[in-house]
């Protein structure tokens, strides 16, 4: 598949063997040569369109139905322009910014999603059910070849630490990456190739790739009763667990990404592969070099390992690509060549020269004044034989006091702060011993598989947490924040009321004012002291829950203290106006710059910070 475009060779297996079954979704059956016409007539329909640059333009695809997105991608790149997948479950905001991110010209869609994906910038839009009988209406036949030197992918990163991010991926890119799997995996026309991936992940547009361009069948399916057939399974850890819970004698080659395995993890779930030189590999490469980085087995190690549990590797590079280390931080060259990309992972290189897996530079945490790497504490503990997996951050608190583990226990496990604190002794700094237990059924994770930390509940409690379903205890920190905010509110808003007429003498003097105006102004003393009142109480105990939805602690910092300004400067300003005459200009202009100019730049410091943060999901744990 050197050169050319990513679907020539679809085409080609189309054209030789039409009827092969190209694609198996929940028992219904697609041959090369029905999707191969869908693709056809819908190409057609999308030139006829004319919205289209002729160079190649970008269309997104919000389709509920795996298998009508399929059609869609194989539709866009044969009339010569890019696709990128957006899900329709994706948060309104989210898919508009997604839309902008894409450059989409056009959006591939259906009738029920039009509101959702209007952004009101004028983007053409396609509803495949409404002008199905207009696209049945169009030509079969092949459209004539474009260039296969443009863009052919926008594919949007996982966002576990952010907002997703756009990366476009041209056609050359796309068959290096083809070239460099099929080395690897070794594909044939006789494979079944389970893919579980959602169809806006990356890895969705590498398994469509590897499966339809060897000419094998690609099955969609999360059902795993549907899964006795295939040959190959393309998954993410958690489905990888399902998948192979019972034997599966037909599978002789299972890709675990999205995230790595434990070494001891990898071992035990090979070991369920019955098949004769079954392979479980571990594949590691992010959408910047379209899925394709290093792959991992456990024959590629020449010497034991200490602590397998807590050990992860990525591997050695794909054909093609390249990996190394800038001061730990893992760059990625991805296939066909190009510019190093840094992937924000850390790593090593162990005695035999593999890439071992170090964590994400993104999940240090800040504990009072210093960075602590969680991953180290991790991978500790997950060679505990009572914990199956485990995420540790920071707990959340005003001042970052300390660590959180929030664990996910084996049957019949058993795991409490003071446990977790023997179990940790001499191999991580006493400081770096997480602070409570948190225990979880199951830990957050993204379409792609990725866990999610920012959905990881608020820290739910002061001191130890028992995993055996006892409860959180009698006063969760949450709670003794809301005591202490509450407190300080009302002493600065009862101070600021009984102390107005001492500190602006006569400013709130309503002698001859009548009613019902006297009774308004009444009001708004009150409101005055009371946004004081709950400045105070958000100067307190504001900045813990705003450090738990943004990664930009300096920018969080500015942004609690020009909310508080917000609150807390209405009581001096409008006294002190009351106080100024109006000709008093010197007064009058001190005023403004003291505080209605610093009211200004307090919103913008709070808009950027809320344009850039992003929320906690889940505020609630569930007991294990």
């Amino acid at each position: 598949m050197t050169g050319g475009s990513i679907q020539q060779r679809f085409e080609d297996h189309a054209r030789r063997a039409p009827e092969r079954t190209a694609l198996v979704l929940d028992g219904k059956t697609v041959t090369y040569g029905e999707l191969d016409r869908d693709a056809n007539q819908l190409a057609a329909h999308l030139a006829e369109s004319g919205e289209l640059p002729r160079g190649g333009g970008r269309v997104a695809i919000c389709l509920e139905h795996p298998e009508d997105a399929l059609t869609a991608m194989l539709a866009v790149l044969k009339a010569g322009h890019a696709y990128a997948v957006i899900a329709p479950g994706t948060p309104a905001e989210e898919l508009h910014r997604q839309l902008g991110l894409a450059k989409a010209d056009t959006v591939l869609t259906q009738w029920s999603l039009l509101a959702r994906v209007d952004d009101g910038q004028g983007r053409t839009t396609l509803s495949l059910d409404t002008e199905a009988e207009a696209i049945a209406a169009m030509p079969n036949t092949p459209p004539r070849r474009r260039s296969s030197s443009g863009a052919a992918t926008v594919l949007f990163t996982a966002g576990t630490t952010g907002r997703p991010t756009a990366v476009t991926s041209d056609h050359q890119r796309w068959t290096a990456a083809y070239e460099a799997w099929q080395e690897v995996y070794r594909l044939t026309p006789e494979d079944r190739i389970l893919v579980t991936a959602p169809p806006q992940s990356t890895e969705f547009s590498g398994g469509w790739i590897r499966a339809l361009g060897t000419g094998a069948v690609l099955q969609l399916s999360r059902r795993w009763e549907a899964a006795a057939e295939a040959t190959v399974a393309e998954c993410d850890p958690a489905a990888a667990r399902l998948l192979l819970a019972e034997e599966r004698p037909r599978l002789r080659l299972v890709l675990v990404a999205g995230e790595p395995l434990s070494l001891a993890e990898h071992r035990r779930l090979g070991e369920r592969l019955s098949a004769p030189g079954a392979r479980l590999l571990s594949v590691y490469g992010p959408a910047q070099v379209a899925g394709c980085g290093t792959w991992f087995e456990p024959e590629q190690l020449t010497v034991p390992v200490a602590r397998p549990e807590g050990t992860v590797y990525l591997g050695r590079p794909f054909p093609g690509c390249a990996a190394e280390l800038a001061y730990g931080h893992i760059r990625l060259t991805g296939p066909g060549g190009g510019v190093p990309v840094r992937t924000g992972d850390l790593g090593r290189r162990d005695r035999d020269g593999l890439l071992e897996f170090q964590g994400r530079a993104a999940d240090r945490v800040s504990v009072l004044g210093r960075m602590v790497d969680t991953y180290r504490i991790e991978s500790h503990l997950a060679a505990d034989q009572d914990i199956k997996e485990v995420v540790v951050t920071g707990d959340g608190g005003a001042k970052g006091t300390g660590l959180l583990a929030f664990v996910v226990l084996h049957p019949g496990g058993l795991v409490d702060t003071d446990i977790l604190r023997v179990r940790l002794q001499g191999l991580v700094p006493g400081k770096d011993i997480p602070r409570a237990v948190v225990p979880l059924t199951a830990l957050p994770r993204t379409a792609a598989g990725k866990v999610d930390r920012r959905a990881l509940p608020l820290p739910p409690v002061r001191g130890a947490v028992s995993s055996g379903g006892k409860g959180w205890g009698t006063l969760s920190e949450g709670s003794e924040a809301g005591a202490i905010g509450g407190a300080v509110g009302f002493c600065a808003a009862v101070l600021s009321l009984s102390l107005t007429g001492v500190v602006f003498p006569g400013a709130t003097d309503l002698t001859g004012v009548p009613g019902p105006w006297s009774g308004l102004f009444v009001l708004l003393y009150l409101c005055e002291s009371l946004a004081f009142g709950v400045g105070m109480a958000f100067l307190a105990v504001g900045r813990g829950p705003m450090a738990r939805r943004s990664e930009r602690p300096v920018l969080t910092t500015f942004a609690h203290l020009a909310l508080v300004w917000l609150l807390v400067s209405w009581w001096p300003q409008d006294n002190l106006y009351r106080l100024a005459a109006k000709t008093d200009w010197a007064r009058q202009a001190t005023l403004v710059y003291v505080f209605n100019v610093p009211l200004m730049i307090a919103a913008l410091v709070v808009a950027v910070w809320a344009a850039t943060s992003s929320s906690t999901i889940s505020k609630s744990v569930r007991g294990s």
